[in-house]
């Protein structure tokens, strides 16, 4: 070689001392030489040769040899030596210094017509790789080229060729990224050619594997995420799978982009289409794989976020039911949870939650395990905050695959029952309580928990105290009908230990376990605790509660017995009651009465109960009795329109003398009771015409009724109607979320029982 280039110099001096003269004599040698050897060593040596020509040579002298020179330097480009080529583009450097763009717009167009014959593509891509080794030389030729490759349909070979000059030209193909992802892609969906597909696919993967970390990272993860996103479920499955061989085979460091692949991908594992779910579920588990350890700790908010916003708590996600399903994102969680700070753990714990929330019992059942172990090793810890997280977990798990957790109760048990007696966190006691309420169910002997339970409350902790009550009425009204009899009487002791006295909080879980335990007594013994405490005209803050509760656990207890003929009456006597919190708790009370599907539906029987509503709802009596009255009316025309209509003159004119009050709560309730009453929805004006015809009402009277009906019921029952038809037809999607909101107060017991969720993060 370091001859050759000897050689080159002094025909280089000899050409600048003889002159242009020269050249016309040496230049067919060359060419001939070029064309007639076969020795590469003599080619390269020429192209050595031509290049030190090209540089002493005058710019006149060259052009007048302009035809020779481009000539020669194409045949040396598409030599099948590599050496050769690469002497070669070091003469066509030469050339386009002194030709410029001349020489470019000879050279070029030349080897891209040879890549579509077949007996010169291989040489002419040879010699494209060559002159992109170089930036400038890229720079140039790209712009020509990847037009050429990418234009539709594209072939096995350019497909390939694309493929290789990727791994050549580096950053230079920045710019043109798009063009060349967005090309492929249409292809590799429109190709019914399976050996082309694969080649298409190969290319594909290539070019995104052969960017550089900055601008080539950017560049294709916008094309790439764009592509998930894509209307077209063909483009959203395929783009994921080449996702799934990136992660697999990558080299760049694409952790700035953890987050938006993360949403990307789980997004999509709620997809419409089947096999986009299952791309976006194999190119997330291939991306979990290759994260780091302190990369997931950093993920766990983030990742639980997206999480939150896929598929809905309570159904099931599609990309949750494939094999494996959430081990997609699990690792993640599992990580955060063991080896995180405080809050991290938290979040890990609680997103833990989510995934049960939205996976079946199936889905769950081979991680059961992987997830319940750390979540009892880290429930130790000190921190509140990731004790009560994991405690609404290990909850979730339970209710949703209680079998395959059973040879762990004995550790939860304990965890449960030390977290009640935990005085730092109302939160943590109060988990712990409905925990301990779903693993009762599934130990066949609970009496040792309740003499522990009982023992518990016997401490001077008001927190702790009303925990242990709480924990006794779940695991009492869950599993109650497996208590002896020492161990009733031992519940029933400790009721009667509380005195009267101004802790609500306290009276309520009373009120609520001595319901559980009347449900799971003798009738006989039911009987004497409902007349001793509950069937009182006397009312008191506990026997208005636990007459609440006894109607919401246990209503046949009152309705099917001794006392179903006086009842009304007794709630009737209470609603009157100038105690605020006697009467409104009698509201509720008659609204879990005339709910039930154990009552008497006889007229005579539920008229004081509406009579006493109907005085209720009239201006005059405390707002939020007229209030929870009417939304009584309500609730149960949704429910049992056939009892309320014998009722209906009696209420209609409050209910209407409501509509337009100044209090917006009133003036809602009494606005969606008035539609009620009348069944606007469905029936429209029929049963309001009925009303009206039927009724001897003042002149006065009987016109603001009409002019209200025609001009804001009838619009509401429109909109209500459309609303309903809009998801589905009759029932819908089941109640609105006041409808929802009525129907949990009027089932609580003292206050709004606003349940788990509440505390959840």
């Amino acid at each position: 070689m370091e001859q050759k280039v000897i050689a080159g110099n002094a025909l280089g001096e000899l050409i600048r001392k003889a002159g242009d003269g020269v050249l016309s004599t040496l230049l067919p040698t060359l060419e001939e030489g070029l064309q007639t050897s076969t020795d590469t060593d003599a080619k390269q040596g020429i192209c050595i040769a031509l290049r030190e020509l090209i540089s002493s040579a005058s710019p006149d002298a060259l052009e007048d040899h302009e035809k020779t020179l481009i000539s020669v330097v194409r045949t040396a480009l598409i030599d099948s030596d590599e050496e050769v080529r690469e002497a070669a583009a070091e003469a066509f450097d030469s050339l386009q210094q002194i030709l410029g763009k001349r020489a470019v717009d000879q050279v070029l167009p030349y080897l891209l017509n040879l890549l579509r014959t077949e007996e010169e593509a291989d040489n002419a891509l040879s010699a494209l790789l060559t002159l992109l080794t170089e930036t400038t030389r890229s720079n140039i030729i790209l712009p020509n080229l990847i037009p050429t490759l990418t234009a539709s349909p594209i072939s096995s070979f350019n497909a390939k060729a694309l493929a290789s000059l990727s791994t050549v030209a580096g950053s230079a193909m920045t710019r043109r990224l798009p063009s060349i992802l967005n090309s492929l892609m249409d292809n590799i969906i429109s190709c019914k050619n399976e050996e082309l597909k694969a080649d298409l696919d190969a290319s594909f993967d290539t070019v995104i594997l052969s960017i550089d970390e900055f601008d080539g990272l950017n560049t294709a993860m916008s094309v790439l995420l764009a592509l998930v996103k894509h209307d077209d479920h063909h483009r959203r499955a395929a783009t994921d799978y080449h996702l799934a061989k990136f992660f697999a085979a990558a080299t760049v460091d694409y952790s700035r982009y953890n987050q938006d692949i993360i949403r990307a991908l789980l997004m999509s594992f709620d997809d419409r289409d089947p096999e986009v779910v299952k791309a976006a579920w194999t190119a997330l588990s291939e991306f979990t794989k290759h994260l780091k350890k302190e990369e997931m700790e950093s993920l766990v908010f983030s990742t639980r976020q997206i999480l939150q916003h896929v598929g809905v708590a309570g159904s099931n996600l599609p990309g949750f039911g494939l094999p494996k399903g959430i081990n997609a994102i699990l690792p993640i969680f599992l990580q955060g949870l063991m080896n995180g700070t405080s809050e991290q753990r938290t979040q890990a714990a609680l997103a833990i939650s989510d995934i049960v929330d939205r996976a079946s019992g199936d889905s769950l059942k081979p991680f059961v395990t992987q997830i319940t172990g750390p979540l009892i090793r880290v429930v130790s810890e000190r921190s509140t905050e990731v004790k009560a997280a994991i405690l609404l977990t290990l909850n979730n798990l339970l209710e949703k695959i209680p079998t395959f957790l059973k040879p762990f109760l004995p550790q939860l048990q304990r965890t449960f029952a030390k977290s009640l007696a935990d005085t730092s966190s109302e939160v943590l006691r109060t988990r712990a309580a409905k925990a301990l309420g779903t693993l009762i169910t599934l130990t066949p002997r609970i009496d040792p928990l309740i003499a522990e339970l009982v023992t518990g409350s016997r401490t001077s902790d008001a927190g702790v105290r009303n925990a242990m009550l709480k924990a006794l009425y779940e695991v009492v009204s869950k599993a109650g009908g497996n208590m002896s009899e020492p161990s009733r009487n031992a519940v029933l002791a400790l009721i009667d230990t509380d005195p009267e006295d101004n802790d609500i909080s306290m009276a309520i879980t009373n009120a609520k376990l001595l319901g559980a335990l009347i449900k799971n007594v003798p009738s006989e013994n039911a009987s004497g605790l409902i007349k001793n405490r509950i069937m009182t005209t006397h009312f008191s803050q506990s026997s208005v509660l636990a007459l609440n509760a006894v109607l919401f656990e246990s209503p046949s207890s009152l309705t099917r017995s001794v006392f179903a003929d006086d009842l009304p009456k007794v709630i009737s006597q209470g609603m009157a009651s100038k105690n605020t919190f006697i009467s409104d708790n009698c509201v509720l009370a008659a609204g879990k009465y005339l709910l039930a599907d154990t009552r008497s539906s006889d007229y005579e029987t539920t008229k004081p109960l509406f009579e006493t509503l109907a005085t209720l709802i009239q201006p005059g009596t405390p707002a939020d009795t007229r209030r929870l009255s009417l939304v009584v009316v309500r609730t149960v025309c949704r429910h049992h329109m056939d009892h309320v209509r014998p009722h209906l003159p009696m209420l209609a004119q409050p209910v209407f003398a409501s509509v337009r009050d100044p209090i917006i709560p009133i003036k809602l309730a009494a606005e969606a009771a008035f539609m009620a009453l009348f069944d606007v929805v469905d029936e429209e004006s029929r049963i309001f015409d009925r009303y009206v015809a039927a009724q001897e009402l003042p002149a006065g009277q009987k016109r603001s009724m009409q002019d209200y009906f025609k001009r804001v019921a009838l619009r509401l029952g429109n909109t209500a109607r459309e609303r309903r038809d809009a998801e589905g037809g009759q029932g819908g999607l089941g109640l609105s979320n006041d409808e929802f909101d009525d129907e949990r107060e009027l089932q609580s017991i003292g206050k709004v029982d606003l349940g788990e969720r509440a505390f959840d993060e």
